[in-house]
């Protein structure tokens, strides 16, 4: 059985109007349509066989598999029901404003009549029943989703139209200056506006143009208003009422594509035995992958080829067969999770790990009065046992100066990660954050695909030899805190493909404000001739009131890339800084810095 699944609102919403978009090819289509075949008519909004497949599967009020094959579930109702009722069915189930000529076959679907016989008779209906408003000449609509209200009183024709009169006259008062007989006015209106509902706008037009005085003329018509509303350019209509911006359908379809991925089929596949993958196959796989400036997941070509997808119940064992059999082929390129791309097509910087995270060993460069390395690091004696246990924070490692992490025992599926300044500029991201195992450690370079909430995708490489993943410049850049945005990671049913969101808080430890940055970075112009514990110095005058070890080792390290034993150790070993018992926070104590170093710490100097 499959497992249940809770759909959010937001996530019921989307699907509603990629439901319509399914429909929309199922009313059209002339005869059976295969789901290859639908996927490919559907592949420019976004929509794959797999999610359409699940799409189907799993809302039994808008889809049916009748006789061995998908419809809408209204054919089925709607079957030899009186043609007024059959119309009004199938609109109702399709949510929005339809072309007629669809309206046509369906209707013709359900009474097994030819749409050329019953195309007359159904728009003789459509134009005289008050059940329907003709939007346009091949557009109609449900007379409900309209406010056709005339003479009545306000109360009364809020009551009939299940409308607030309060949202209605706060939005009288915003289209004040509208020009409700100028269909260029009341475009530009519902763009300014969008989204809002296709009936309070209507219902405010109407206190206006239908005044409650007994001898004013009623000016207001309703049918020609809803017509200019719905066809404005750029917008579309939800099944809720509200007319959006176009945009916004983008949005929803990815949504929709990322419920598919979690939602169970509920129609049952049979159980037939794996695919055999014919040489010939493989060759048809590899020509498509060559041919492609991205890359190809095996779960497309299954979807292409054989019309399998996550719902089969032999889909594992598929899956495997066709990867095992593109591994074999050295002229394509195993990039990680199900995909696959020609040899040699990723970007040559992401080998090597850039020269900015290099660190800089100052050690022999600034010395005391007796010859003794000022900037000294300590073995874990003789550090603060606070500071030895922050060592293996994630927040404290960065690529060259990390540690070897387990794998834990439970993996997260998600993820909540900081982003530092140099990864900002660089446009990278460091593993050390990344919990062992939570990304699959085969193959050693892998691309990644990351989709954030408007669908948007960025491609990302990563290199696990280099400990880095790469080519995040472009959405880094969007971020405008420069140390300590937080952002989600988040893995979803397909193979290397995760979720990203920005999140509204920052880090509230290594978060450093743009004018913090400057104050920094105008240290770092004088920092040529500075040692560590100087910098250091620098950086604890901004906090009277002291500062964390992972705050000052994220600010020393805007001013000069250093280590973070290094921080640890000279705040451990100068007498001029000091915890006081309990608290996680260090102060400094400008009195003290002629003490010096801690002579007692002396025999924990590591040797270089």
């Amino acid at each position: 059985m499959p497992k249940s699944v809770t759909i959010t609102s937001n996530e019921q919403f989307a699907r509603h109007y990629a439901d319509r978009l399914i429909l929309r090819e199922l009313c059209g289509s002339d005869g059976v349509l295969k789901l290859g075949e639908l996927a490919e008519s559907l592949e420019s909004q976004g929509l794959g066989l797999a999610a359409i497949r699940s799409l189907l599967g799993s809302n039994a009020e808008r889809f049916a598999y009748h006789e061995r094959r998908w419809v809408p579930a209204v054919r089925v109702v709607a079957k030899g029901r009186p043609l007024i009722e059959a119309a009004r069915l199938v609109l109702r189930a399709y949510g929005a404003p339809m072309e007629i000529g669809l309206l046509v076959r369906e209707v013709a679907r359900t009474h097994d009549r030819e749409t050329e016989t019953l195309e007359p008779a159904l728009r003789q209906v459509l134009e005289k029943s008050p059940d329907f408003l003709l939007v346009t000449p091949e557009l109609v609509a449900l007379a409900e989703w309209a406010f056709l209200t005339g003479a009545e009183s306000v109360e009364r024709a809020m009551a009939l139209a299940g409308l607030d009169e309060g949202l209605v006259r706060e939005l009288a008062a915003k289209t004040e200056s509208v020009d409700w007989f100028d269909e260029a006015s009341v475009r530009q209106a519902v763009l300014n506006l969008a989204p809002v509902s296709v009936k309070v706008l209507s219902a405010a037009a109407w206190l206006k143009l239908n005044p409650q005085d007994p001898y004013a003329p009623m000016l207001y018509d309703g049918r020609a208003l809803y017509r200019t509303i719905v066809t404005t350019p750029g917008t579309v209509v939800g099944h809720d009422g509200v007319i959006y911006p176009e945009q916004q359908a983008r949005k929803w379809l990815s949504t929709a594509v990322r419920l598919a991925d979690k939602l169970a089929p509920t129609v049952e596949v049979e159980d037939v035995a794996p695919i055999e993958v014919q040489p010939e196959d493989v060759d048809r796989m590899v020509a498509r992958i060559l041919a492609s400036e991205e890359s190809v997941p095996a779960t497309k070509l299954l979807e292409e080829m054989y019309e399998i997808t996550i719902a089969n119940k032999t889909f594992p064992d598929d899956l495997a067969n066709v990867m095992a059999a593109l591994k074999a082929r050295p002229d394509v390129w195993w990039v990680g999770g199900d995909r696959f791309r020609r040899p040699g097509t990723a970007p040559e910087f992401i080998y090597e790990v850039p020269e900015p995270f290099q660190y800089v060993d100052t050690s022999g460069l600034f010395l005391n009065e007796d010859g003794e390395p000022i900037d000294a690091e300590l073995s874990d004696d003789g550090l603060s046992t606070s500071l030895r246990k922050l060592l293996s924070h994630p927040l404290a490692m960065d690529v060259l100066d990390e540690d070897p992490v387990p794998v834990p025992k439970v993996q997260q599926e998600s993820l909540n990660l900081v982003l530092k300044s140099i990864h900002r500029e660089l446009g990278t991201f460091p593993l050390c954050q990344i919990p062992t195992g939570w990304l699959s450690p085969e193959p050693k370079v892998q691309e990644l695909i990351w989709v954030d909430p408007n669908g948007n995708e960025i491609q990302a490489w990563v290199n696990h030899e280099a400990r880095l993943i790469f080519g995040l410049i472009d959405w880094w850049f969007e971020q405008p805190i420069e140390n300590g945005a937080v952002f989600t990671l988040t893995k979803t049913p397909r193979p290397n493909v995760f979720e990203f969101a920005w999140s509204d808080q920052p880090d509230p430890v290594v978060f450093i404000s743009n004018q913090r940055m400057e104050e920094l970075r105008s240290i770092q112009e004088r920092s040529a001739e500075m040692s560590t514990f100087d910098i250091l110095i620098d950086v604890m005058a901004h906090w009277p009131k002291g500062a964390e070890f992972l705050t000052l080792l994220a600010e020393v390290n805007v001013v000069r890339r250093t280590k973070r034993r290094l921080v640890a150790s000279l705040l451990s070993s100068y007498q001029c800084f000091y915890q006081r018992q309990g608290s996680p926070v260090w102060h400094f104590d400008s009195k003290k810095v002629a003490d010096g170093f801690d002579k007692t710490k002396r025999k924990f100097i590591l040797k270089k």
